[in-house]
């Protein structure tokens, strides 16, 4: 039977694994995101300045 302190080792070690997983995917769509907010700025200015 494995100790409550190697139970709870194991359980930091995935949770550790999960946050680590959930930053570097916020860290993309945090770039995902800016090359779109840049995208919608261009089209707003090229209708602005074709109104």
């Amino acid at each position: 039977m494995a100790s409550v302190l190697g139970m709870l080792q194991e359980r930091e070690a995935a949770a550790r694994v999960r946050v680590e997983g959930l930053q570097e995917e916020a860290a993309r769509l945090a770039e995902v995101l800016e090359a779109a907010e840049i995208e919608l700025d261009r089209r707003v200015i090229a209708r602005d300045v074709t109104a």
